[in-house]
């Protein structure tokens, strides 16, 4: 095998699209919590190539410290060829400059990045072995600075729904991080890491993953409930139950399943997601036909009280709404 080829691979390139989702997530609930006209796009185009570069550089340092033999999450264990480590090196730092052109907020979170994906997969240090590195840099990395670069090409000012929404996301990613790793705890053992997996064991590791899935979504409904996101989010409570249902059979399993399992999960996630979604678009038509505020500016509360960029007569709704001397 050509070592393009078997950089290819190495990158996982499987994983691309879901990763893309994390700046997205950002982008989209800026545009969402300030009903914005859509602005900012170019900017997370630059995010986006940055972090394809991000999430390349640094699946090829860990391939170079674990060189996988068993199952992959997303990919295939393929031979490691040599400059592979400086490839990924090249890969993150080439990132920095690519997110700095979306924004210097965006730069700054993939600066952030790269240094925890080489404390990550650096043989000196390998959090990636650790019960809580590991997790620090996946949660931080991927549930906080991911979403940030995305959000940050909106430009818009940070409020107390943003920041509760961003720290559920962060706690989300907590779940997935751990069930990609409940089915190698061989082959972690053997390596000499002390990941959740080998400290806790399979099952504990999915029952913690369960909770953390949980949390979120229970959080999430919470916040439906009061009205800092709509309320129609409440009808895909049967979807969670849905997913929580796989996670618990998942978990029965001793020896901690395989990567089918941990595809199944991200297909049930998948589908509740673009449903979640989809109730959220219906409500914003609902919104507009009505000529009520919509998305973020047409929640029950945790509205953002500085001015919207909005459409003239959505704009007179909103002064109307809060206490705004119309013109």
């Amino acid at each position: 095998m050509s070592r393009p080829v078997a950089w290819w691979h190495l990158a996982r390139p499987r994983m691309v699209p879901f990763l893309l989702l994390l700046p997205f997530f950002g982008f989209a609930f800026a545009h969402w919590d300030r009903a914005l006209e859509m602005r900012g796009g170019d900017g997370l185009l630059w995010v986006f190539a940055a972090w394809t570069l991000l999430n390349a550089g640094t699946m090829w340092l860990n391939a170079e410290l674990d060189r996988d033999e068993g199952d992959v999450l997303l990919g295939r264990a393929v031979p490691v060829p040599t400059g592979t480590a400086s490839a990924g090196y090249v890969a993150l730092l080439a990132c920095v400059p690519v997110a700095w052109v979306g924004s210097p907020l965006s730069g700054a979170a993939a600066a952030v990045c790269a240094v925890l994906a080489v404390f990550y997969s650096h043989p000196a240090l390998a959090w990636k072995g650790h019960p809580v590195g590991g997790p620090f840099v996946n949660v931080v990395g991927y549930g906080l600075l991911s979403p940030l670069a995305g959000w940050a090409v909106v430009d818009v000012p940070t409020n107390p729904r943003t920041l509760v929404a961003w720290a559920l996301f962060g706690v989300g990613i907590l779940s997935p991080y751990l069930l990609a790793q409940a089915f190698q705890g061989d082959e972690d053992r053997a390596r000499g890491y002390r990941t959740a997996v080998v400290a806790l064991g399979p099952q504990r590791t999915l029952h913690l993953a369960r909770a953390a899935m949980a949390g979120v979504m229970l959080g999430g409904f919470a916040l439906a409930v009061i009205g800092w996101f709509p309320r129609v989010c409440l009808v895909a409570l049967p979807l969670w139950l849905w997913v929580d249902d796989l996670l618990r059979r998942w978990a029965q399993l001793p020896d901690g399943g395989s990567s089918a399992w941990a595809l199944r999960y991200a297909r049930r996630v998948l589908v509740s997601v673009v449903v979640l979604v989809s109730l959220c678009f219906v409500e914003y038509a609902r919104q507009s036909y009505a000529h009520e505020p919509v998305a973020g500016l047409g929640t029950a509360s945790g509205r953002p009280t500085d001015r919207p960029h909005l459409p003239p007569h959505l704009m007179r709704v909103w002064e109307a709404t809060h206490g705004a001397v119309l013109e």
